[in-house]
């Protein structure tokens, strides 16, 4: 199920973390709202993906750095919390801000790069989505280190692209119970990998105080106070 997951369309292979759930057993097509809970919780799952070890450990690893940056990216409150979930629609339509054709590739890539990333991720002329456009799923296996290289390269100019469409709306809630899991996830995703980001993202978090101007609001888990004082025992 992990594999599935990392290398399906819920997972953003360009900006990292995972779409709220597939409508489909194949992992392919999302819902693409993106939720804190869920980015919490997976953390959790591929830390212990990779303190498994294995063949999927490495991807996993870098599931976890990339869905870490997510988080500190596109979730976090000024304040230091991190809010409660991006849309699944922006301009108009769900997904919009996700999906590609291969015209969308080549404007951005060049003719040759865009077969070659089309290749690996499914992009083509019918596509996978509505209005012939395609959920990017890695679908080649990944056998070269020089090709992951120039995919990452790839990938890194069509996050860039992405950029300039219409974003998502945020619910810019911060929500204690849900930052509570958050930390909890993170500290796993350190635990397992040492990524410093995560244990630096978990301590912001803590040391939010409930009322602040990071709007750090009860859901009556009270979860989060716990996992405040988790993060702290395992810093030291």
């Amino acid at each position: 199920m992990a594999r599935g997951m990392a290398e399906g369309g819920i997972y953003d292979h360009l900006g990292g973390g995972f779409a709220r759930y597939s409508v489909d057993e194949k992992w392919l097509v999302p819902h693409f709202e993106k939720m804190l809970y869920d980015q919490a919780q997976l953390l959790a799952i591929y830390a212990a993906v990779v303190a498994m070890g294995g063949p999927f450990a490495a991807r996993a690893t870098e599931v976890l750095a990339e869905t870490v940056a997510f988080l500190e990216r596109e979730l976090s409150d000024p304040a230091g919390g991190l809010w409660s979930s991006l849309d699944a629609d922006s301009d108009g339509a769900e997904g919009t801000f996700y999906v590609w054709t291969p015209g969308e590739l080549r404007a951005a890539l060049g003719a040759t790069n865009a077969l070659v990333f089309g290749a690996a991720y499914g992009v083509t002329g019918a596509g996978n989505f509505e209005h012939a456009t395609s959920v990017l799923s890695r679908i080649t296996p990944r056998t070269s280190p020089h090709e992951e290289e120039h995919l990452a390269e790839l990938r890194a100019k069509l996050f860039a692209a992405r950029g300039t469409r219409i974003r998502p709306g945020t619910d810019d809630k911060v929500l204690a119970g849900w930052n509570g899991l958050a930390i909890s996830g993170l500290v796993a995703a350190w635990r397992a990998t040492s990524h410093a980001p995560a244990l630096a993202l978990a301590l912001r978090i803590a040391d939010v105080p409930p009322g602040s101007d990071g709007r750090r609001r009860s859901d009556r888990t009270g979860a989060s106070r716990g996992h405040d004082q988790a993060a702290r025992r395992h810093a030291r």
